[in-house]
């Protein structure tokens, strides 16, 4: 179960009354003063978890891809990284592509 953010803030409020009614007591304002931290660090790990699914969501389709690249763009999306099928070199008596093959 999620708790709004209403909620948070409400929290940090009470916390904040309280902290600010004990300014005297320096054990109890730090202990409030934490919990205000706390609940301020909470709020913005969730904004920021938020912001970065919102990110990961945003995916193409490979019609969609084709569409803004053209077909070779679209080809070299498919490709994997790294490997350049064009860049092949014959080494003669080699047996393979890997460079542990004598």
């Amino acid at each position: 179960m999620a708790v709004t953010n209403t909620t948070i803030i409400n929290k940090m409020l009470e916390e904040i009354y309280v902290a600010k009614n004990n300014v005297d007591n320096e054990h109890v304002l730090r202990q409030h003063v934490r919990h205000i931290r706390l609940l301020c660090e909470l709020l913005l790990d969730e904004q920021e978890k938020s912001m970065t699914q919102a990110q990961d969501t945003t995916q193409f389709s490979a019609a969609e891809i084709k569409m803004m690249l053209g077909e070779k763009g679209a080809e070299k999306m498919n490709q994997p990284k790294g490997v350049n099928p064009q860049s092949k070199i014959d080494h003669g008596e080699a047996n393979g592509d890997s460079l542990f093959d004598f």
